[in-house]
């Protein structure tokens, strides 16, 4: 049974977060060499760029890997390296731009810290129903493929709750919605 906070049962409550919860990293460059492809030269600009983005939560990328393309990669090509951020695995397609080598990587995962997370629907949700609810959402961070689902629960002071689903969204956005 899902509960709607005395909510009509009809009126599903929806909302977009807009406070800084999680972060994705979209829209960088980078280029290859002149010659061949200099994958450390890549690894390090992704992990620059990773460590940039998750500042704010005190997160720093241990490494990341892409693959070694047996062929010179093309206009058009694209390939998944993967950062690790606190032993999890963060996705990151590489698209080939240009035969100069030049480079746009974007995280097909958004990473979430849970706790700024909850703090954050706890104003939300509060906000859309007109009373003090509390969120929980764990501990740690969650990382999420864009347009993938995650719960948090709401309780308000008389003890009931409801689930809250939190969509990840494209820019490190999300939105939600009591259910």
């Amino acid at each position: 049974m899902s509960l709607s906070f005395a909510v009509p049962k009809a009126r599903v409550l929806l909302g977009a977060l807009t406070i800084p919860l999680s972060l994705a990293l979209f829209g960088c460059e980078a280029s290859f060499s002149i010659g061949g492809p200099d994958y450390d030269a890549l690894e390090k600009d992704i992990t620059t760029e990773l460590d940039k983005a998750y500042a704010s939560m005190s997160r720093k990328v241990s490494s990341v890997k892409c693959p070694r393309l047996a062929d010179d990669p093309k206009t058009g090509d694209v390939f998944v390296c993967i950062a690790v951020l606190d032993g999890n695995d963060v996705r990151v397609d590489v698209k080939v731009e240009d035969n100069e080598g030049a480079v746009k990587f974007t995280t097909r995962d958004v990473v979430f810290d849970l706790a700024e997370t909850a703090a954050g629907l706890t104003t939300e949700v509060e906000a859309q129903v007109g009373f003090p609810v509390t969120v929980d959402c764990g501990q740690g961070m969650k990382i999420v493929e864009v347009g993938s689902i995650f719960n948090c629960t709401a309780v308000e002071e008389q003890g009931e709750s409801a689930t809250i689903e939190v969509t990840a969204r494209n820019a490190g956005g999300s939105d939600w919605r009591l259910v």
